[in-house]
């Protein structure tokens, strides 16, 4: 039996600012990914949305970014390791506040944007972050890039990882993300979007942005909520892998 979960980066807007409805999105999810204050998303946003976690039950992950609001954490920042790391500190302890609210946990952390990015660009930067994770709580599942950096540190040190898969973006032969300032890398089409869920869920297997055939693990596929027709991408993948008999469900329940 054939299981993965279906994520999405949620509670992005800010204030009086939204870019989705994220009560639309979240029964069709089984994990999100809540943006904790610093790239997107304030004190009430990350409020509605966990008690709407819970409500679906549906998995908590934070998804925390570099203090850059006007960005949307999609641009590097140069930061001391030190201050890093107390910003993922603080992103994750906002998060967990609200969660224990519900009588819920913070199921796993990844990066957001240019964070993660960052992070896939070498193996000690990838090492220090999840070992910061793992001083706040070692129960929290690392979720990276198929095979990252970050999954293969996580892994050494016997934490729980859930490899991810990107529907809507494309993939170089490195295995990591184009990027979005590449024309191209982010995927519109959603029959070519549900193709590629299936095969990579299906078979194992990736065509990369230049052609190349890659072998990709997947746990969880993620549909970027900020993606035009986000409701309707996450909607046909879930028809799509229903009908092959993939069972849907949290990663926190089989990884």
């Amino acid at each position: 039996m054939k299981r993965v979960d279906l994520n999405s980066d949620i509670g992005e807007g800010f204030g009086r600012y939204k870019l989705y409805d994220e009560e639309e999105i979240i029964p069709y999810l089984t994990s999100v990914n809540i943006a904790c204050g610093f790239h997107a998303g304030d004190p009430n946003i990350m409020h509605k949305v966990v008690k709407l976690c819970h409500d679906h039950k549906v998995g908590i992950g934070a998804h925390p970014g570099f203090p850059d609001l006007l960005g949307f954490g999609r641009r590097y920042m140069k930061i001391k390791d030190e201050e890093r790391e107390n910003y993922l500190y603080y992103q994750l302890g906002a998060l967990e506040a609200f969660a224990k609210l519900y009588g819920e946990k913070v199921q796993h952390c990844i990066a957001h944007g240019a964070w993660g990015n960052w992070l896939e660009e070498d193996m000690e930067n990838a090492k220090t972050f999840v070992q910061s994770i793992a001083r706040y709580d070692k129960d929290i599942i690392i979720m990276a890039i198929s095979e990252g950096y970050r999954i293969q540190a996580a892994r050494e040190m016997g934490l729980r990882t859930a490899n991810e898969f990107f529907a809507d973006r494309e993939v170089g032969n490195n295995g990591r993300l184009v990027p979005r300032s590449v024309k191209g890398s982010v995927i519109h089409d959603v029959e070519k979007i549900k193709d590629r869920v299936l095969k990579a869920v299906l078979e194992g297997k990736l065509s990369s942005f230049e052609g190349k055939e890659l072998d990709v693990k997947v746990d969880t596929v993620c549909v970027h909520g900020d993606t035009p027709g986000a409701l309707k991408i996450i909607e046909a993948i879930r028809s799509a892998l229903e009908k092959e008999g993939v069972v849907i469900t949290k990663f926190g329940d089989f990884v």
